[in-house]
């Protein structure tokens, strides 16, 4: 079965399962007769999750559960819907800290506030209600992740594995926010921050979750290591990639809101590493300019072109996809499992949004 296909019938169930936790959420909240505040912030954060998303942590929650030779396949998809509430709150902070307005084509949480109390908001309740919704669904991911119906050693492991994912990511981002007010482009340091907030947070620290929960050992944790990690850091230069030449209609983000914001990347960094007087100047000249205009934005997209950097970006997104392969041999699971993995590093380069 192709990848998609595959991704969109586990986000189908992973999106029933959400749902579900919701519905149970919602009624208890009423029963119990808590603020109404409550309801309305559980409801908002409903409708931010199941209005958008691939999904790609829990599939590959649920997926490293099977690759490690767990069998209950409806125990571990209520089990994966934890890390994708993980992902909604740091996503909720993350739009808040980049000051982004949409999220995959739609408000970003502080943004919905603001529109839905457009007649007496302020900037000031509008980001402290987003934190308090982020807040909250982090306390439901952990929720679920603490009523888990596995082993208790299993169950405490994977919390423990989840606190070193957020522990990463707020590595990664505090790397990030630092790097925004740094004014040269260490090409290393930008790695080093993919690693922690990209790598390990999408795609190692899920497989290891569903790996743990299924009662994997610490070699076999460390294979799916090796294979993440390159695929990891691939899927953010890809990322990246598209988030400055993406259609704005597949990626649900503005043109060149990545220049805009100033953010770090390797397209950046290589760029100007090569780039004459000219071009550099142009290129900071741009980065975090809140008001470039689709010129602007087109004349650093072509520096990147022109200096090589966007080639360069693409070579190294396929070599460290071909590493990533090259471990993926080490692990031993099916051949549909490891057929799955390939498959979904192949998915990563070729992707659009």
């Amino acid at each position: 079965m192709p990848t998609e296909d595959h991704f969109t019938d586990l986000k189908n169930k992973i999106d029933e399962e959400l749902n579900l936790f919701f519905d149970n959420k919602i009624k208890q909240i009423k029963n119990q007769e808590k603020p109404d505040e409550l309801l309305e912030m559980t409801e908002s954060l409903r409708d931010f999750i199941l209005r958008s998303g691939k999904r790609i942590r829990p599939i590959l929650f649920y997926r490293g559960y099977i690759i490690a030779g767990g069998k209950d396949k409806e125990r571990i998809l209520k089990a994966a819907i934890s890390v994708e509430l993980i992902h909604s709150f740091l996503l909720i902070h993350d739009d808040i800290i980049d000051q982004d307005n949409f999220r995959h084509g739609n408000l970003s949480m502080h943004c919905r506030y603001k529109e839905k109390y457009k007649n007496k908001s302020s900037k000031h309740f509008e980001i402290s209600m987003a934190i308090i919704v982020g807040d909250l669904a982090h306390n439901f991911g952990y929720e679920v992740l603490s009523k888990l119906d596995f082993l208790l050693d299993l169950k405490i492991k994977a919390i423990d594995k989840m606190n070193q994912i957020v522990s990463n990511t707020i590595a990664g981002e505090a790397t990030d926010v630092m790097l925004s007010v740094n004014s040269d482009f260490d090409i290393n340091k930008i790695i080093e921050m993919q690693k922690y907030k990209t790598a390990q947070y999408t795609i190692e620290g899920p497989l290891h979750l569903g790996a743990i929960l299924a009662g994997a050992d610490e070699k076999f944790l460390k294979l799916l290591s090796e294979f993440s990690i390159p695929l990891g850091i691939a899927f953010q230069i890809q990322d990246d990639i598209i988030g400055i030449f993406g259609d704005e209609k597949k990626t649900g983000k503005p043109v060149g809101s990545d220049i805009k914001e100033g953010k770090k990347t390797l397209l950046i960094a290589k760029a100007l590493e090569v780039a004459n007087k000219k071009q550099k100047d142009i290129i900071l000249t741009a980065s975090g300019n809140k008001k470039l205009n689709l010129d602007d934005i087109e004349n650093v997209k072509k520096i990147i072109k022109e200096t090589g950097s966007l080639e360069y970006s693409k070579a190294q997104t396929e070599k460290l996809i071909k590493l990533s392969k090259k471990h993926l041999k080490k692990i031993k699971a099916s051949s549909k499992c490891k057929e799955f993995l390939s498959n979904l590093a192949d998915f990563i380069i070729k992707r659009e949004y």
